[in-house]
């Protein structure tokens, strides 16, 4: 039953509705590795761009690092495989935004 009211105790609450996307909060490690990655691959994408793609690569071996390392963040540890691709991809990323960066300058 949907109860037009701006009370919010009107409004039947559902157990079971997902959080809206404004309060969602990271859980666990697999998520955020999961994070690293893209930021990993953001980086190699866009090393073209003046420092973003360095500034990515920065951002993805930081996040891999804290996943797998924080004691903050709950479930196991990802994948040893994962870790290494978002490190892997982050600094890849680097050494090439800085390459085409020193080759430009």
């Amino acid at each position: 039953m949907t109860v037009t009211s701006s009370n919010l105790d009107a409004r039947e609450l559902d157990e079971n509705t997902p959080p809206k996307w404004w309060t969602r909060r990271i859980r666990t490690r697999a998520q955020v590795t999961e994070i690293a990655v893209m930021f990993g691959a953001l980086s190699i994408v866009s090393f073209w761009a003046a420092g973003l793609g360095i500034a990515a690569g920065i951002i993805a071996v930081a996040t891999a690092l804290w996943a797998d390392r924080s004691p903050d963040l709950a479930g196991e540890r990802a994948e040893r495989t994962d870790t290494a691709l978002a490190v892997g991809t982050g600094v890849l990323g680097i050494i090439v935004g800085v390459g085409f960066l020193a080759m430009v300058l």
